[in-house]
């Protein structure tokens, strides 16, 4: 079994990206520019913009919790899933402060969403039929009013849906979720 500095030393170094209060991008690392190149032409992709918005208060929260990261999950320019993870960050006294975004982007590796037996994910984990319909949409990147819509059911079912997910999951977050089942099959031993 790996330790947890194993499995730190095999992940992959984040992608980076600062916005300033503008939303103007700050600065970005040579991950971030590998992952999203894109960015060496001064394109953000939309999604990102619409991370630091929603932070910022701007645009409705796709969050269950106010005070929760922002993550999505997209498709890097190779097609494969990265994912994109926005943070609060202060300058100055609370009086004069001026809130820059840090955006993580992690490219996802080890599994692909696509290749996830849902039905069996909730077997597992004693997922109703409604809640596993729910766990995939969110590792599609939807919104709880997105996945609202798509089943024709309330927004606040959706989040009691997840609620109930998360707590037969034993995590504490939507970027969790999607975390815990992008992780290698454990084996058994």
């Amino acid at each position: 079994m790996p330790s947890y500095l194993d499995i730190v030393r095999s992940r992959l170094n984040p992608g980076i990206l600062i916005f300033d209060p503008r939303n103007k991008l700050a600065f970005s690392n040579r991950a971030a520019l590998d992952y999203l190149p894109g960015l060496r032409r001064g394109k953000v992709p939309p999604e990102i913009l619409d991370l630091c918005l929603t932070l910022r208060g701007h645009k409705r929260s796709r969050s269950p919790r106010k005070e929760a990261a922002h993550c999505l999950v997209i498709d890097s320019a190779s097609g494969s899933p990265i994912s994109l993870r926005a943070f609060r960050l202060q300058e100055g006294s609370s009086g004069q402060a001026m809130m820059f975004v840090l955006v993580l982007v992690e490219k996802i590796v080890d599994r692909h969403l696509a290749d996830l037996d849902f039905k069996k994910i909730g077997h597992d984990y004693g997922l109703s039929k409604r809640e596993t319909e729910v766990l995939e949409l969110i590792c599609q990147g939807l919104s709880n009013v997105d996945i609202s819509k798509r089943l024709f059911i309330s927004e606040y079912t959706v989040k009691d849906h997840i609620k109930k997910i998360l707590s037969k999951m034993n995590l504490v977050s939507r970027s969790g979720i999607i975390a815990s089942l992008l992780q290698p099959p454990k084996k058994r031993g």
